[in-house]
């Protein structure tokens, strides 16, 4: 038992630092990659599906998309409700998701896969989504939610394993990555198959692909277990990576997540400009359309940093990965 025992701490020990150099699976393209592709390059829609059609009323479609006429890349295709404000249906939360982990995880640990919002013809997608409509005003456009479809992953009832965290580094390290994220943003949907698991044996990913529900409108039925930190201890890199971190960066990061200028009928991505309304989500004015975090949902975020940190240095939650007094 002592000598498996003993096994058991040398696997954690080197895990926790060799977890990120195993082979990705799960996003075998670099996230960079994946988002400029996602983000930029002209598609066309090849097939397209309810991706649970047991869940009733569900818009989330599994889509083959072929970019540049090269062979199709599956993405989870979500369209948005007109003004892209609706319950459990905001397009900006999944983007900012996305965007925060950039803070504290280095690409290859991502925790939400590449991720993007794009402004497509309405009659594009009318043939898979006979309800979706424009989004805004002064354009036959709808904005879609595309993320990467993960490769050789599971669903599971619950992507915390309490054997796993004690046994193998690599999971734990994952996980508490996760947990670091779902604490920040606050994650209040629990639902099974929006926290996926990557099949590999040992040190398999953990992901959260739908972050909907979360920041300011986290109340719902769905539970709200990934709002706490969940696991004991946490990746010391994680954690001294936040540190740094402010309000200002944050609402330079989060404040103005995409925009579009409206261009002969169609909403055109351009480089985010000048807040236009640091007090609503979703801004339009004089032909252009933003979307981010307002100033009370950044505060927020930074307000849960605050409290996580505070909870490392009072011993409360323990780390990993580097020496500690």
């Amino acid at each position: 038992m002592k000598a498996r025992a003993a096994a058991i701490a040398l696997n954690l020990l080197i895990g926790w630092h060799v977890a990120a150099d195993a082979t990705d699976v799960n996003i075998p393209v670099p996230a960079e990659a994946l988002e400029r592709q996602l983000a930029t390059e002209p598609f066309s829609i090849v097939a397209a599906e309810i991706s649970r059609p047991q869940v009733q009323g569900d818009i989330t479609l599994k889509a083959e998309l072929s970019f540049s006429g090269n062979p199709p890349v599956q993405v989870k295709l979500r369209r948005a409700e007109p003004g892209a404000e609706s319950s459990n249906n905001r397009p900006r939360y999944d983007l900012a998701a996305y965007e925060l982990q950039k803070l504290f995880l280095e690409p290859a640990e991502f925790v939400v896969p590449p991720t993007v919002l794009r402004a497509i013809p309405v009659a594009a997608l009318l043939p898979y989504a006979k309800g979706a409509r424009p989004t805004f005003r002064g354009s036959e456009d709808v904005l879609v939610v595309l993320q990467y479809w993960l490769q050789e992953v599971k669903v599971v009832a619950d992507a915390y394993s309490a054997h796993l965290f004690a046994t193998d580094a690599g999971y734990a390290r994952h996980v508490g990555q996760l947990n670091v994220l779902t604490y920040l943003i606050e994650h209040g949907d629990a639902n099974r198959g929006n926290f996926l698991v990557s099949r590999s044996e040992s040190s398999p990913r953990v992901f959260s692909v739908d972050n909907g529900i979360a920041f300011a409108f986290n109340d719902s039925d769905r539970g709200n277990t990934w709002s706490r930190l969940r696991v004991s201890k946490l990746p010391a890199d994680t954690v001294d990576r936040l540190r740094p971190v402010t309000r200002d960066e944050l609402q330079r990061r989060l404040g103005v997540l995409v925009q579009w200028r409206l261009v002969d009928g169609h909403w055109v991505a351009e480089p985010p400009g000048e807040n236009l309304g640091p007090q609503r989500g979703v801004r339009q004015q004089d032909g252009v359309v933003q979307l981010g975090l307002t100033e009370a949902e950044i505060a927020q975020v930074d307000r849960r940093r605050t409290e996580l940190l505070e909870a490392v240095d009072e011993g409360r939650v323990g780390l990993v990965g580097a020496n500690r007094p």
